[in-house]
């Protein structure tokens, strides 16, 4: 059974609604070409200001309501198995038993379902002894998996690592208004208990990988080993046992008081993402600012908690690659916590740099110039393949 929200359907929209988007579709195509033609994106390839274009018109075109409703109308399982049937991937659905999410009393999470993908022609490789890809997908917790957006790009990481991975698994998990923090969290360590002590996969054998807030729920994870939550049991790995890498993709690290300071100003013409759409984001979804599974950076003594997490010979996962775009508003969010609290490499790249400038380094935050927020996912649907945001991640796995 999946656990995301029920596909929308049209009676969701009013009559209002729907005149409103009729209206809006000839202004939103005549902004779209006109913002195309006249944005100054750098170093950008056509085909990415093509979509950035095409996202930054459609967020200023229509309501909030009637874009969440052409979002969510495909379920994140619905998705996958479409995809996977369409490009004849092997797949199968795990749904985990109630108990998985019921520990605390005063919670009512429902239990996720896993999708996992294996075989020889999503990896290009059918290696058993390959590591296992698990996948936490971004939307800013209230929208599910888009197959176009991320389907490409998860296989493409599988497929990098050497030996390629022997399966890919994507945690499909509830949604946010109907399902507010810490249901993603709760979650998340559900799918994370279920590889290690029912599918008996070492960390060791395991990569994370998730976009935006996904990003944010592979910090939580780790946060949770460290510092456990009272949302979910106590977590731990074995003494030596350490995830095998970790690849934070334009992760959503803290919830700003201002959401009109520093790169949420700066990039706001820049980026498809606002301040006001993550304001958004953020109500919907519910977070405590002062919990660090929610807000990874800028609470008061955390800093030491990271740097365990991510250096030296008792850390949590042995490289980590943290990446972020020059054009994001979140981009002054990610150097904080990268640098500041996790003690990253920054690295620089732009668009022709063939990843050699990433491959082989442990820690490191990755700035992709003139690139928005999760360009990988822009990138994978215009299927282009020479970002630096996507060559940097696939040439980084290539070297793990």
């Amino acid at each position: 059974m999946s656990t995301a929200h029920q596909p929308s359907s049209a009676a969701d929209l009013s009559l209002l609604d729907w005149a409103s988007f009729a209206v809006a579709i000839p202004v939103f195509l005549s902004r779209w070409l006109t913002s195309f033609a006249f944005q100054n994106h750098g170093v950008l390839h056509w085909r990415q200001k093509f979509a950035l274009a095409f996202l930054r018109t459609q967020r200023a075109s229509f309501p909030t309501r009637i874009l969440r409703w052409q979002v969510r109308r495909t379920s994140t399982g619905t998705a996958i198995t479409q995809y996977c049937a369409k490009h004849q991937i092997p797949h199968a659905a795990i749904a985990l038993s109630p108990e998985t999410t019921s520990h605390h009393p005063d919670l009512r999470v429902p239990s996720p379902t896993l999708h996992v993908l294996k075989g020889a022609h999503p990896f290009s490789g059918n290696d058993e002894n390959g590591p296992t890809l698990l996948y936490f997908h971004g939307g800013g917790y209230v929208n599910p998996l888009r197959a176009a957006a991320h389907m490409p790009f998860i296989l493409a990481c599988a497929g990098a690592t050497n030996p390629p991975c022997s399966q890919a698994i994507i945690l499909e998990y509830a949604l946010a208004p109907e399902h507010p923090y810490p249901a993603q969290l709760v979650q998340c360590l559900a799918a994370v208990r279920y590889l290690i002590e029912d599918m008996s996969i070492a960390p060791g054998k395991i990569i994370l990988v998730g976009d935006s807030a996904g990003g944010q729920l592979i910090g939580a994870v780790f946060a949770h080993l460290v510092k456990p939550s009272p949302y979910f049991p106590v977590l731990k790995l074995r003494k030596g046992e350490r995830f095998h890498a970790a690849a934070m993709v334009s992760p959503f690290t803290r919830l700003p008081a201002d959401w009109r300071t520093g790169s949420y100003k700066e990039n706001e013409k820049r980026d498809y993402l606002t301040w006001k759409q993550v304001g958004e984001f953020k109500e919907a979804w519910g977070a405590k600012d002062d919990e660090v599974w929610a807000n990874l950076c800028g609470l008061e003594g955390e800093r030491r908690m990271w740097k365990g997490v991510f250096e030296g010979e008792g850390r949590l996962v042995d490289k980590t690659l943290i990446t972020v775009g020059t054009a994001e508003v979140f981009l002054d969010d990610c150097r904080v916590f990268a640098v500041e609290d996790v003690g990253a490499e920054v690295v620089k790249v732009r668009r022709g740099d063939d990843g050699g400038k990433v491959k082989g380094k442990r820690l490191l935050l990755v700035e992709c110039q003139d690139e928005a927020h999760v360009q990988v996912a822009l990138d994978s649907v215009m299927g282009f393949k020479d970002g630096s945001m996507m060559r940097s991640i696939i040439g980084w796995l290539s070297g793990i």
